[in-house]
């Protein structure tokens, strides 16, 4: 028997069952994944290089990878999705969408603060990295850290061991300059910018479009972009239509049309 499918407004089609009853609500209202955010993200693919670079970290079950594709098809696309069933799930996407698996590099670690190994919570779209041992902590928080990694490694429980890597060793492994870095780690946006000093000093990303989560993660985004020669063209952190915020930010200024708090 077939399975369902969701077929978005804009032509993407995904299995209904990769879906949350939470946003398959949302989608009533407008069917799209983030209303939002979409409208901007379209803005930016339209406006780079048709052979242009677009990396995805925290890419999920591929939405933005794919339509970035069917809009753009002479992109090159990078993935980062360190949950394996989301990879699975992206690369079975691309198939019902009649897309090629070859023409994506889908990276399977998490990029946070620094490169080795740390424990993933795995809770579907809510999952992120928890750095296990970062600042001091209790004996007792120790030894429930200890805990969950040991249930991790014999894979029980809501936490996996993942493989960590930087957003320098990310864009090394790109190989080029992004025109666009999106991203959505679910909290861990300010480790990530700050992972990427080299690349950010460097403007090896043109463009990020960040999903925050909470105004203090936003402010600190901002701060951390300008920091490094970034401007910022939009800003938005209560959407009306989406629960992430919305920073877009440029070294070289591409304007959308509209701003918020640009500089």
């Amino acid at each position: 028997m077939p399975r369902r499918t969701h077929r978005f407004d804009n032509g993407v089609t995904v299995y209904d069952y990769h879906l949350t009853h939470g946003q398959r609500e949302r989608y009533k209202k407008r069917n799209v994944h983030e209303a939002d955010e979409e409208d901007v993200f379209l803005a930016i693919i339209r406006a780079i290089p048709q052979d242009g670079c677009y990396v995805n970290v925290g890419s999920a079950i591929g939405y933005y990878a794919i339509l970035a594709k069917t809009r753009s098809p002479g992109l090159t696309i990078h993935a980062v999705e360190p949950l394996a069933s989301h990879r699975r799930y992206f690369r079975e996407n691309l198939r019902l969408n009649g897309l090629s698996p070859d023409d994506f590099q889908l990276h399977g670690e998490a990029i946070s603060a620094s490169a080795g190994f740390d424990l993933l919570r795995d809770k579907d779209y809510g999952s992120s990295i928890v750095r296990a041992f970062q600042g001091p902590l209790s004996l007792g928080s120790r030894v429930k850290t200890l805990a969950r990694m040991l249930l991790a490694l014999f894979g029980r429980g809501d936490y996996r061991i993942a493989r960590t890597t930087t957003l320098d060793r990310l864009m090394d492994a790109v190989g080029r300059p992004a025109d666009l870095l999106q991203m959505d780690v679910q909290g861990l946006e300010v480790d990530v910018l700050r992972s990427g000093r080299r690349a950010l000093q460097a403007g090896h990303v043109k463009t990020f479009l960040v999903g925050t989560h909470g105004p203090e993660i936003h402010r600190a985004c901002i701060e951390t972009l300008r920091e490094h020669g970034y401007s910022i063209e939009f800003e938005e952190p209560q959407p009306r239509d989406q629960p992430d915020g919305i920073i877009v930010a440029s070294k070289a200024v591409r304007r959308l049309g509209r701003s918020n708090g640009a500089d």
